[in-house]
């Protein structure tokens, strides 16, 4: 896919020498990548509600030329959510790099589905956006794509449909859980200067919110 190919691309062309590392001189790589974020006034027309983005650090081991590398890389993920309709967009900024000719990013790594499964896990974890919502990526299917205008790039928008678990109502917690609702996923990744940024959009099949959504994306800074 157009996906796999720009990120394969992406892992091969970096070296460890990139903005926003740190550490190497003693076995360790430090990667923070700049936080990606839709304006507050275009979710806001659109009628969707937001936070500033927050942090999330990947942790592993590689070995890096012979020796046994300690390697964080810091992602940042923003979500944004129109409770009126069920539709959300989250946009996710991770650091391009690489140490001793390979990826230390496993969401750069990724295919479309663990992506998708890694982000949702990290937005549900720190509460950003969407509530308990849970994606069964083994049924997700492609429904073709669309090109749009991002960060100045024409780039590819994988169209996916899946069904979801989704806890609905019930701000104070004691909201209703409805199953297997059908929903439409919306995923894009760009290379922006040092780093990937990843929008992932859903919304529910029964709800008209494509334009919304794919707007939004177009509309992301970084």
């Amino acid at each position: 896919m157009h996906r796999r190919e720009l990120l394969a691309a992406v892992a091969a062309g970096t070296s460890v020498a990139v903005a926003g590392c740190a550490g190497a001189e003693d076995g360790s790589y430090e990667f923070d990548a700049e936080p990606a974020r839709i304006p507050a006034d275009a979710a806001s027309e659109a009628g969707y509600e937001g936070e500033e983005p927050e942090a999330f650090t990947l942790e592993q081991e590689f070995d890096v030329a012979g020796v046994n590398a300690q390697v964080s890389a810091t992602t940042w993920v923003a979500g944004y959510e129109n409770r009126e309709n069920g539709s959300a967009l989250f946009v996710a900024s991770t650091p391009d790099a690489s140490a001793g000719g390979q990826s230390v990013n496993p969401l750069v790594r990724a295919d479309d589905v663990e992506l998708i499964r890694r982000l949702l896990e990290q937005v549900e974890n720190q509460g950003v956006g969407g509530d308990g919502t849970e994606i069964d990526a083994d049924d997700i299917e492609s429904r073709g794509s669309e090109t749009r205008t991002i960060l100045g790039e024409e780039t590819e928008v994988s169209v996916l449909e899946t069904t979801i678990d989704a806890e609905i109502g019930g701000e104070s917690g004691d909201g209703e859980t409805v199953e297997d609702v059908p929903v439409y996923l919306y995923l894009a990744t760009i290379q922006h200067g040092d780093d990937v940024i990843a929008l992932v959009g859903v919304h529910p099949v029964s709800v008209d919110a494509r334009d919304d959504v794919l707007s939004l994306m177009e509309q992301v800074e970084h």
